[in-house]
C-alpha cells in the first residue's frame, strides 16, 4: 500500500475564499474547510495524482457544502412542519393542569391493588376477566378493587365526591354511581 501525501497548505487560502463565497460567513467558511479537509484526508486514496490537487479539494469542498445545505434545508422543513403541528394544539388551561396533577396525586396515593385494577381496566381497557387472570385474583376481587379505587379517587379529589363524579369519566365498567 502506498501512502498518498496531500500538500494542502498552499491551497488553504483558495479553499477559504471559495468557502466564504459559498457560505457568506467567515466562521462557517472555516468550519466548511475543516470538514472538507477531513473528508479529503479520509478519501485520500481516491485522489488521482495526475489531476490538480486544488480542483479535487474544491470539488470536495463544494460537495461538502451541498450536503450540509441539503441537511439544513431538510431540518428547516421538519421544524416548520413541527411548528405547524404545534400551532394546532394549545396547552391545557391552568385549571386542567391542576386537576390533572390532583388526579395523578390521588392515583399515586391508592393502594397498589386498587391502582393496578384501575390501570388495567380503566386505562388499558382490559376486561374484568383479563384483569383477574393477569392479577391472579377472582373477577369479584377485581370489581371490588375497582369500586374501592374509584371511590377513593372521588373522595381524595373532592370531599363528598359529588362534583368529582361529574368530572371523572368512569371507564371500563360501572362502579354503581352512574
Amino acid at each position: 500500500m502506498t501512502k498518498v501525501q496531500l500538500d494542502v497548505l498552499p491551497h488553504l487560502d483558495a479553499l477559504l475564499r471559495f468557502a466564504r463565497t459559498l457560505t457568506g460567513d467567515d466562521g462557517d467558511a472555516d468550519e466548511l474547510v475543516q470538514e472538507a479537509l477531513a473528508r479529503a484526508l479520509a478519501f485520500r486514496r481516491s485522489y488521482d495524482p495526475g489531476r490538480p490537487l486544488l480542483a479535487w479539494l474544491l470539488a470536495i469542498l463544494r460537495n461538502t457544502f451541498a450536503t450540509g445545505e441539503a441537511r439544513r434545508r431538510a431540518e428547516i422543513r421538519r421544524n416548520r412542519a413541527l411548528a405547524a403541528l404545534a400551532d394546532r394544539f394549545e396547552p391545557a388551561a391552568q385549571e386542567d393542569r391542576v386537576d390533572l396533577n390532583k388526579t395523578t396525586a390521588a392515583f399515586d396515593a391508592l393502594p397498589l391493588e386498587q391502582a393496578e385494577a384501575l390501570h388495567l381496566v380503566g386505562l388499558l381497557g382490559f376486561t374484568y376477566r383479563d384483569a383477574a387472570e393477569l392479577l391472579d385474583v377472582p373477577i369479584g376481587t377485581v370489581m371490588s378493587r375497582l369500586n374501592r379505587g374509584r371511590a377513593a379517587l372521588r373522595a381524595h379529589l373532592e370531599p363528598g365526591g359529588r362534583a368529582a363524579q361529574h368530572r371523572l369519566r368512569i371507564v371500563g365498567g360501572r362502579d354503581g354511581s352512574s
